[in-house]
């Protein structure tokens, strides 16, 4: 389902009475949306929503294994999005349900290929001012049977096995179209690419000759987690009780030299930190920290990056990606790392759009 949301200052504010966070800037003083700039200041965002079909939450669902609805878009008009929300909503009180039933959503290509993703911890991202994803650009760009944009969500419940509700996920999209521009400077182009822990490299992978050995510590006794609908994901790994801590080494993160303007990262339940460190250059870069709840180790947030000035990202450096995890139970649990960077090519330059999934 698509929800087109108007564009005037009026209906802003409505879509912030809505829980729309998106755009709307509160008065610290009174939590009460504050007064939208004059229209001559600047130019109007305009805002549209998609949402899956009603999702059943009737029993347990962990990670990656809850109910999901796939919807094909439009995305013609999305020539710059500037922000993303995403929400489960319950189905009859048509309220914002807690994060913890959130597992993630995403617009993607019909090949799988992610342009923006949302997941537990990080349910809201606002690019930098100046900064924008050119959507339809990228959507024109790809092959004829590719130009179609797809919407994923999905969600989970990690701890209440008494419950029986149905929720659909909704997410909000702010973006301009190119002529609200007009003969102004347009924002500089932002591009997804992304690094995942995979286990299978972990025990696998041997360095070059150029490059430094593999850290110690790594985890080489990790177990592939089953899923649903058939065979294992190299992307999940079970935790034993206690810390662990896991490393991988990369490269040609990126097509061409840029800047990295927004970063965040993804873990499961008990995950610590993640980093990402420039190992050509011997020093870090970004480090998403988890936040849990008080009273159990759900993840409510974790840290991200977001930049005017930006890092630099180089074509032909070595990356790491280092995740550490805490179990406080009994028994093994799943995890998950994967950091998402979205940059700026040198130049501003447009590139043959991949989002580097591994």
């Amino acid at each position: 389902m698509i929800l087109h949301l108007p564009t005037s200052a009026s209906c802003i504010a409505l879509a912030c009475a809505l829980g729309l966070t998106l755009g709307c800037e509160r008065d610290p003083r009174s939590g009460a949306a504050a007064p939208p700039e004059p229209e001559e200041a600047k130019i109007a965002p305009r805002y549209t929503a998609y949402e899956t079909q009603t999702l059943p939450i009737d029993r347990i669902y962990h990670s990656m294994q809850g109910p999901f609805d796939r919807v094909y878009l439009d995305a013609s008009e999305l020539d710059w999005v500037t922000a993303i929300r995403t929400d489960v909503i319950e189905q009859a009180s048509q309220k914002r349900m807690g994060d913890e039933f959130f597992c993630h959503s995403q617009l993607q290509l019909p090949n799988g290929t992610r342009l923006l993703t949302m997941a537990t911890g990080v349910d809201e991202l606002r690019f930098p001012k100046g900064f924008a994803m050119p959507v339809s650009a990228i959507i024109r760009s790809q092959p004829e049977e590719q130009q179609v944009l797809t919407f994923l969500g999905m969600v989970l419940n990690n701890h209440e096995s008494e419950i029986n509700k149905q929720a659909k996920v909704r997410t909000t999209l702010e973006y301009f179209d190119d002529a609200d521009f007009g003969d102004g400077p347009r924002p500089k182009k932002l591009y997804m690419t992304s690094m995942l822990m995979e286990v299978e490299n972990l025990e696998a992978y041997k360095p070059g000759k150029d490059e430094p050995p593999i850290s110690e510590d790594v985890t080489t006794h990790c177990a592939l987690v089953e899923q649903p609908l058939g065979g294992k994901l190299k992307l999940h790994w079970m935790v034993p009780p206690g810390p662990q801590k896991t490393r991988k080494l990369d490269r040609n993160i990126v097509p061409i030299d840029g800047t990295v303007h927004y970063a965040w990262a993804h873990m499961h339940n008990h995950g610590v930190y993640m980093r990402l460190t420039d190992v050509t250059e011997g020093k870090v870069v970004f480090q998403a920290n988890a936040q849990h709840e008080p009273d159990r180790p759900q993840i409510s947030h974790i840290s991200h990056y977001a930049s005017e000035e930006g890092f630099p990202i180089y074509k032909d450096h070595v990356y790491e990606i280092e995740a550490l995890y805490n179990n406080t139970s009994d028994e093994a649990v799943d995890a998950m790392a994967m950091m998402v960077l979205y940059y700026n090519p040198d130049g501003d330059r447009a590139i043959k759009y991949t989002g580097r999934q591994p």
